[in-house]
């Protein structure tokens, strides 16, 4: 079986967890993870920008195969809504131009694939990624987008694959 290696992405505009992951011996091996930041005192269209650029030298440098990324959740705040939706369209161009083949999960899905319940709160999916992948003791620092970002790659493994 090939390996698959995927880029798992918690999409944001201001904050935005990036994970590769793949499968190795039945279980998700986390291979890098970060949180990427955008520039506020930036305009908006140099921050998609930034974006973009950091989308294309992950790809370039890990290779990945497929992108999982959560679909838009809107909540109040439409201005934060539309920054998402324009860094997804720019993760999702980015990824389709290296041909990869494009996975969305919504929400609910990540949480009951990661910790079998539809309705975990952010400490439960934590505790669930922290058991479902080893992480280094930088790990352990993590902020919430880049835990989110792995919990999307798992989510992705599992449906693809199998855990």
């Amino acid at each position: 079986m090939q390996s698959n290696i995927v880029l798992a992405i918690d999409p944001g505009f201001d904050r935005m967890g990036l994970a590769i992951l793949k499968m190795e011996q039945g279980k998700p091996k986390l291979l890098f993870s970060e949180c990427f930041k955008t520039d506020s005192k930036e305009k908006r269209s140099q921050r998609l920008l930034a974006i973009g650029k950091n989308i294309k030298k992950i790809i370039e440098k890990w290779q990945p195969d497929d992108l999982a990324i959560e679909t838009l959740f809107f909540n109040t705040n439409i201005t934060s809504a539309i920054g998402v939706a324009e860094a997804r369209g720019v993760i999702t161009y980015e990824a389709s131009k290296a041909r990869m083949e494009v996975f969305e999960y919504g929400p609910q899905t990540i949480k009951i694939a990661v910790t079998g319940y539809g309705k975990a709160d952010k400490l439960q999916m934590e505790i669930m990624v922290k058991k479902l992948v080893k992480l280094s003791e930088k790990s352990l620092k993590r902020l919430d987008d880049e835990v989110d970002a792995i919990a999307v790659g798992i989510t992705h493994l599992a449906t693809k694959k199998g855990i």
